[in-house]
């Protein structure tokens, strides 16, 4: 058995290496020689530290996930009083949504989501706390009519800058750069349901 150390070691250098084949390669060419190979390592230390090519994909959603949550762990710890709810917004779309290779592992990885009910949790429970976050900014900045008219703008916005972001990686524009930004802050200052 590795030292614990050790074997954190051997997973960083090989997710590493993983994360920069697919931002070259796509998943799609992904194999366990390559991926050993640009670790530097023999591939049977490859599948000891890190499995097969499924263990793989899952291990580096795990990272794309924790990333994404640290960025919200920094959103959060923002005084909620030093930051408007439009402030908040445009860091979610620059920061957190706007990052292009957090991006692009999540446009390669999200058709695995469906094969580990941890992935879907884990990844639920991060846009429901970026939700969360939207919600009790414009709270604090009072926005919207109930606690339920925020959750729905929150929501709103996070899946536009979601959409966006997918659209994007397929070269799908808006004529406005600045598109998903301004509807976003047309869903802050809207009076609310109709």
């Amino acid at each position: 058995m590795a030292r614990p150390k050790m074997e954190t070691e051997r997973k960083a250098q090989i997710l590493d290496a993983l994360e920069r084949i697919v931002l070259r390669d796509g998943l799609a060419k992904l194999t366990l020689a390559k991926v050993a190979e640009e670790a530097g390592l023999p591939r049977s230390l490859l599948r000891y530290f890190a499995g097969n090519k499924i263990d793989l994909v899952l291990l580096l959603f795990d990272r794309m996930i924790e990333r994404g949550e640290a960025k919200l762990e920094q959103l959060e710890h923002v005084d909620q009083g030093s930051l408007s709810a439009a402030q908040l917004v445009d860091l979610v779309l620059d920061e957190l949504l706007g990052d292009e290779d957090l991006s692009l592992m999540v446009d390669e990885l999200w058709p695995y989501a469906a094969l580990d009910d941890r992935i879907q949790e884990r990844l639920r429970g991060l846009y429901q706390r970026l939700c969360q976050e939207l919600s009790g900014h414009m709270a604090a900045d009072g926005i919207g009519l109930s606690d339920q008219d925020r959750e729905r703008r929150a929501y709103g916005i996070v899946s536009m800058g979601f959409g966006a972001t997918f659209f994007a990686d397929i070269g799908f524009l808006p004529s406005d750069p600045q598109a998903v930004r301004k509807a976003a802050h047309q869903l802050l200052l809207s009076d609310g349901p109709d």
